[in-house]
């Protein structure tokens, strides 16, 4: 039975910590042991912070994470996972009484130009130390040669299955050979082995002739583990994830867009695993479209929290199905159940922190939050970020340090009977001077941070933006409960009103667009002013880039960048948004001005001979794209408008359409534009009408 891991706060040099493990264990342990750090002493191997995803799933006998070359908590945080029982997370610390005000290279990831790493609080470090002084888990080791470490047992390297695990790879295997159209739901904290039974389950069916599996995740080192265990046990050894052949059948990983784009339904089991952190549209596509469903999901974790995948999706799912499995994974397998590392890190990194019910009644008050103040009220900053962690799926450690850290980070908070139930976080960016901008645009220099006017300038060439000073909204968030009850317009107006005494000229926000998240932003002022263009596989979908004018410096710069991206669209959906959601593609063009596209009274009447079926679709394309503009901007009450504009404006080919669309072939498509045409011709009257000369 493994023992209760342990923290040792080690405030000394790596270098001594390196031969005090030597002398303890020799040269041959240094493989036992996950060293992260940028540079380690020999013979140990260093992992950088930003490599520890890739051991996600594996696992060590010791953890040494050097803090002197900085204290990344999204790695701390995941490599403290990969501990097994029994073994010791060492942390290499300055002396602990200046360690809040060291300058730890951690910081410069946030440390937005020109600020610098000295600039930045130390309010994340003196909570963690409130948190570790007397901790049961924690042993400060001031002489090392007056405390012993310890690495892990060692143990067999055959996969023996907890009880859960088992019970999981059971219904699985129901699942796939079972019922048709009865999705299994599958949640667990970290380290509860979900990845081992998920991979032993699809090389169990595939050895056993089930045709194939295909696995969805965000990335792929959200399936390293499940990939590693199906291919050990089909005697596949490999640690790629990539389609595998198992038996007579295939293990395959697909990311969202790859999903998307593949034209045939799934015959065999499809696994959905981080469902979280994958969009509501991907998800409904899955469903659509495979039998054989299993969602899993981390409910605390570095990775995303599964929260959101209850509040987002799984109404849906029982809506859909007539019976949805649940399995929830309980047990830990690297370490004991209650196991008091595990419970200091959730502590910590408020990994494991959820949501009380909304106080039914009581006025909501909105103010800005003194984060200095925060550090100290624990119930608040639970409340409050467990707000972020519950609506955002990519809510992670290091967001709780630099929420604390970055003193250009401000908090609002909405309450109700002195609970928090609405929390907004915004950044300072832009303000830059004449000679900087003029470096920017002309690609000479790219200042760190500042997301939203070097997006805009480098890539839309709007360039009045980087002399302005912007607030950008990092993360929004409302209690479940209170959606809807225009919270989150409240916190944003208090936002506008503070930026616009506090010399902004606009608020902004960035993010993957979705049809919902589109028009709430829009419904909250905000105006859309950039696409990327490129296509975030873990989303399927672009990032918007969105903003507000709050004060004279900026309202006719937002207008007049909104106006021109407008005015692009309609060509871009031709090329680098091709694959944009049309439904999206329709609502950003409501209100665009079309005045460089009249329609005359004779492109009137072809267009009523093309909706009579007397011209030919592909005769008048030129004329019928100018029709779709004009019928998306003047906001046509269609529902085949989004198929128009796939089909027109985006050139999208018919077994997209089919599958999108429910479009059978050509003849129906074009029957289906005919009927559009026909009923939006008195809308297309009305624009002739309007732009026509009075007599």
């Amino acid at each position: 039975m493994p023992v209760d891991r342990r923290l040792l706060l080690l405030p000394h040099a790596a270098s001594h910590v390196a031969d005090w493990l030597l002398n303890a264990f020799g040269p041959a342990a240094s493989a036992q042991v996950l060293w992260v750090a940028e540079q380690a002493p020999s013979p140990f191997v260093a992992t950088p912070a930003n490599k520890v995803a890739s051991r996600l799933g594996g696992e060590c006998d010791m953890l040494v994470v050097d803090a002197c070359q900085g204290f990344h908590p999204d790695a701390f945080a995941a490599a403290a996972g990969t501990l097994r029982g029994g073994g010791d997370c060492l942390l290499i610390t300055p002396p602990l009484e200046q360690w809040a005000s060291f300058a730890d290279p951690d910081k410069r990831r946030f440390a937005a130009y020109p600020r610098d790493i000295g600039e930045m609080r130390g309010l994340f470090i003196q909570r963690l130390l409130a948190f570790v002084v007397d901790h049961p888990a924690v042993v400060q080791v001031h002489d090392l040669d007056r405390q012993a470490p310890r690495l892990a047992p060692a143990r067999d390297e055959v996969i023996v299955l907890n009880r859960d695990q088992q019970h999981l790879v059971e219904r699985v295997e129901r699942v796939a050979r079972g019922h048709a159209r009865r999705p299994l739901v599958v949640t667990a904290d970290r380290g509860r082995g979900k990845s081992t039974a998920l991979g032993v389950a699809a090389a169990q069916l595939l050895l056993s002739g089930y045709p194939h599996v295909t696995v969805i995740a965000p990335h792929r080192r959200a399936v390293n583990t499940l990939f590693r265990h199906a291919a050990r046990l089909a005697d596949r050894p490999t640690d790629k994830v990539d389609d595998l052949l198992v038996g007579n059948g295939s293990l395959q990983f697909r990311l969202p867009t790859e999903w998307l784009a593949m034209q045939e339904d799934s015959d065999g089991l499809v696994i959905v695993d981080e469902a979280a952190a994958i969009p509501v549209a991907v998800l409904n596509d899955v469903i659509e479209r495979a039998n054989r469903l299993v969602f899993a999901s981390t409910v605390h974790g570095y990775e995303g929290s599964g929260r959101g995948f209850d509040l987002r999706f799984r109404r849906q799912l029982d809506r859909q199905f007539r019976q949805v499995q649940d399995v929830r994974l309980s047990h830990p397998v690297r370490w004991r159940n209650a196991d008091a590392l595990e419970a200091l890190v959730d502590d910590l990194l408020l990994l494991n922190v959820d949501l009380a019910a909304a106080p039914s009644c009581g006025d909501v008050v909105v103010s800005r939050l003194d984060i200095d103040a925060l550090v100290g009220d624990e119930q608040a900053l639970r409340a409050l970020f467990g707000l972020l962690v519950n609506a955002h799926y990519q809510t992670r450690p290091s967001d709780l340090r630099q929420l604390l850290d970055n003193p250009d980070v401000h908090l609002w908070a909405a309450s109700r009977d002195a609970q928090v139930v609405g929390v907004v976080m915004a950044v300072e960016e832009g303000g830059f001077d004449a000679t900087l901008s003029h470096a920017i645009m002309r690609g000479q220099r790219r200042p760190r941070g500042h997301l939203l006017p070097q997006s805009l300038a480098a890539h839309a060439g709007l360039d009045a933006f980087l002399g302005l000073r912007l607030l950008r909204v990092q993360r929004i968030a409302v209690h479940p409960d209170l959606r809807r009850h225009r919270v989150a317009t409240r916190l944003l107006d208090a936002v506008a009103d503070w930026a616009a005494l506090n010399d902004f000229a606009a608020i902004g926000c960035a993010h993957s667009i979705e049809l919902p998240l589109l028009r709430f932003w829009q419904s909250a002022g905000f105006q859309a002013v950039r696409l990327g263009t490129r296509i975030d596989p873990a989303v399927a979908a672009p990032s918007v880039f969105m903003l507000r004018g709050v004060g004279e410096a900026g309202e006719s710069p937002v207008a007049s960048a909104a106006f021109h991206f407008r005015q692009d669209l309609p060509w871009t959906l031709g090329g680098a948004q091709a694959s944009l959601d049309p439904d999206v593609a329709v609502e950003l063009l409501r209100s665009r001005d079309c005045g460089d596209m009249t329609l005359g009274v004779h492109d009137l009447r072809e267009l009523e001979r093309v909706a009579s079926g007397v011209r030919g679709i592909t005769t008048a394309d030129a004329l019928i794209w100018k029709a779709v503009v004009v019928l998306c901007a003047q906001a046509a009450d269609a529902c085949d408008l989004p198929l128009a504009v796939a089909a027109i404006l985006q050139h999208c080919a018919i077994p997209l359409l089919r599958r999108r669309f429910s479009v059978d072939g050509v003849v129906q498509l074009e029957q289906r534009l005919r009927s559009l045409l026909s009923a939006g011709l008195p809308l297309l009257q009305s624009e002739v009408d309007a732009r026509s000369p009075a007599p």
